[in-house]
């Protein structure tokens, strides 16, 4: 365990600009374009109001109609911290391994007395928990910032944050529901985590072609084939990672019902599951036959990625 935690600590000391610094800029942006929001004129239902009108509608609302239009705005606005987090650990996975072999430390790193299993598993916790854990942190930190800006902003044009929205949304459900988001995600993608490790594992240059080009062309020979057999384009390998994809448990889109809109898990494409923001439908996704067929296909790329591993050398 204690070589475990060292390897997770060398992965955070090495990528500490990925995971610290990015977060923190998607922060900062939120919190620019907050301040820029409340000193410029605000668009509601399609009319101009200054920033004191629009907050004294806001209190004329009713207090069920603002709290569920705050935990939308909480849930809403950790959407760019997840699409920016996915972009951070796929390029994180896809050079964990690559990275030893082009700059020619793996050799060090393996005379060090820590498995190759312990590295890779050092790699997915990394990925798969570490880095959802700083994100949400600073994603917490950045809602705790924007409050105290808004409050202050609300108190002089003389309203009161309190009763306006600080005591009506509970900020600890949407913290907790993105968390679980996050680590649900890591679950349901680490399919996709096995086949960056063994891309990272195997590619002799340039990881990011060898990570999409196979697939890229296993698809359009599926369905050519497909098509001269039947004449009908039936699902393919890139039908089945878009499923994969929509039916997500991340917080990734808005929905549209009855012109209204909502966030959801994943994107509403498919009938598989049901995509309403809720911690049943994340557990359902995770318990499903899909999962099991995910986990599948992870332990056959992972286990390659540690082969290639243990026969990894300098050349």
């Amino acid at each position: 365990m204690n070589r475990l935690i060292a390897l997770v600590r060398r992965e955070v000391w090495e990528n500490k600009g990925a995971r610290r610094t990015t977060p923190q800029v998607i922060g900062g942006i939120y919190i620019a374009f907050l301040l820029l929001g409340l000193f410029t004129t605000e668009h509601f239902d399609n009319e101009m109001y200054t920033f004191r009108e629009a907050i004294r509608l806001l209190a004329s609302q009713p207090e069920e109609l603002r709290a569920a239009h705050g935990y939308e705005v909480l849930l809403g606005s950790s959407l760019l911290f997840t699409v920016v987090l996915a972009f951070v650990v796929f390029f994180y996975l896809l050079g964990a391994l690559y990275d030893d072999r082009k700059d020619r430390s793996i050799l060090f790193w393996k005379s060090l007395p820590a498995s190759d299993t312990l590295t890779i598993a050092s790699k997915l916790i990394t990925a798969m928990v570490l880095a959802p854990l700083i994100f949400w942190a600073v994603f917490i930190l950045t809602q705790i910032l924007m409050a105290i800006i808004a409050s202050l902003m609300v108190l002089s044009v003389g309203e009161n944050p309190w009763t306006l929205f600080l005591s009506v949304v509970n900020p600890f459900k949407a913290w907790a529901m993105v968390l679980a988001s996050y680590l649900a995600a890591s679950i349901w993608f680490l399919p996709l985590h096995g086949w960056l490790l063994l891309v990272s594992a195997f590619a002799p240059r340039i990881p990011l072609l060898f990570a999409v080009l196979p697939p890229v062309i296993f698809a359009i020979l599926q369905i050519w084939i497909t098509f001269l057999k039947t004449f009908t384009l039936n699902t393919s390998l890139f039908g089945l990672i878009g499923d994969w994809i929509a039916n997500s448990p991340a917080i990734l889109f808005v929905d549209m019902h009855d012109g209204q809109g909502g966030l959801s898990l994943g994107i509403s494409l498919t009938g598989d599951f049901d995509h309403s923001v809720t911690l049943a439908n994340m557990l359902d996704r995770l318990f499903s036959v899909q999962m099991l067929s995910g986990l599948v296909v992870a332990a056959v790329f992972l286990a390659g990625a540690l082969w290639l591993r243990h026969r990894a050398t300098e050349s």
